[in-house]
Order: structure tokens, then sequence, then C-alpha cells
């Protein structure tokens, strides 16, 4: 997994093609947890063919080469149901779509009847526009794109992605943040934490990896406006 950089009609990272089929199931499986199973009938390619040219560019070191298996078995989410006035009771659908109103479960109740159908269809419209890309067989460069006037849908996307993977890790403040990013780092002694679960493990490394990477995206729209 690379950073992205700026490029002629917007940003670009190069994926291996196991990292591309983990992430498009972790955005997919996003997907379906808010209703909704993306497939690929009547749509059209999510990406021209023949991709910009790339600078060489340093990736991290943990990224999600390994525990791919662990992560898409943990991430086999059941679809949920249509919008109900009901708050969901499943946590990263809850963090997905949270109460409009903390002071008044009547208001709350009434404000996700009336709204959440149009928030889940936005919501999954834009991970359709991030899983569509991935789902672009890899050139010979292995580009993802982030096409220009995409940026937010993408972030917004990467966003969703990380809440989800978030609620599993039971990630709540700044400090278990932090917990699952030094569980994800390379050359931590293992032997030293027997009763870690191998799919958390798994997890951990895979929201520190989508982390990092929608940073770069954001670093790479700083650079690309200020002219560097």
């Amino acid at each position: 997994m690379h950073a992205f950089v700026p490029v002629r009609g917007g940003f670009a990272a190069r994926l291996e093609q196991a990292e591309r089929t983990v992430l498009s199931r972790l955005v997919a499986d996003t997907a379906e947890l808010l209703g909704t199973r993306l497939t690929d009938a009547g749509s059209g390619a999510g990406a021209a063919e023949g991709g910009p040219d790339l600078p060489e560019v340093p990736g991290p070191a943990d990224g999600p080469q390994n525990g791919d298996d662990a992560v898409l078995a943990a991430l086999d989410f059941e679809p949920a149901a249509d919008a109900v006035p009901d708050a969901p009771a499943d946590p990263a659908l809850a963090r997905l779509l949270p109460p409009m109103s903390h002071d008044d479960p009547k208001l709350s109740a009434e404000l996700r009847a009336l709204t959440e159908s149009s928030l889940r269809a936005g919501k999954v419209s834009r991970l359709e526009t991030v899983w569509r890309e991935l789902r672009v067989p890899a050139g010979a460069q292995g580009a993802v794109v982030v096409r220009a006037g995409q940026e937010g849908a993408w972030l917004a996307a990467l966003t969703d992605v990380r809440l989800v993977l978030a609620a599993r890790l039971g990630i709540e403040d700044e400090a278990d943040a932090e917990e699952v990013y030094a569980r994800s780092r390379p050359g931590r002694d293992r032997d030293a934490d027997e009763d870690r679960d191998e799919v958390d493990d798994a997890l951990a490394t895979m929201y520190a990896a989508l982390t990092w990477w929608q940073e770069s995206l954001l670093e790479a729209m700083l650079r690309k406006r200020r002219g560097r």
C-alpha cells in the first residue's frame, strides 16, 4: 500500500491486488451493513483503462498484507433492515447512523424515520464510488485513482469503513486508538500478547493502514492546493 500522490485529474496510489481485494470487501460489507449489496450488474466500469504515470512513493511497512482471511471472516456482516425509527442494535451500524438528538428520544426517533433512508442511500453511493475503483483490475502500475470531484466521497466512505472497524475493535477514545496502533506496529512482541485474538490483530492492522491511507489522501490534497 502506497501513499496517494497528486496526478493529472486527481490523486492516485499504488495497491497490490490482494490489498484491493481486502479493501473492496471491507467497503462492500460496510454497504451491506447499511442494507445494500453492491453488485456489478447494470453499472459501467469504475475507471478508465490505463492509469496515470506515478512517481515512486514510499508505503508503510505495516500495510494489510497479512491477516487478510481473518479480516474478511470478521467482517462478514448481515444486511441491515430498511430504515426504522428504532436506533440500530449493531454498534457498528449505530456509529454509521447515530441519533440526531441525545436529549429527546422521541424527537430522535421521528428524525430517524424521516431521514435515515436518504442518509443510508448517500453513504452507500459514496461507498460504491470507492468500491468500483477498487474493483478495476490492477494495471501495470496498480494505480487506484481518486478522480477530481470525488475526493469528498472517498474521504467520507473511508471514514465510514474506519467507523465500522473502530466499533469492532472497541475504540471509544484516543487511548483505545493508540492501543490499536501499537498492536498493529511491526516488531511488536506477539509472544507477550498470547491472550490477543488473531482476528482483532488483523482488524487492528487494517484500521491503522486505512487511517494512514486516508491521511495520505488529505495530505496530497493539501499539497496540490498549495501548488507543491
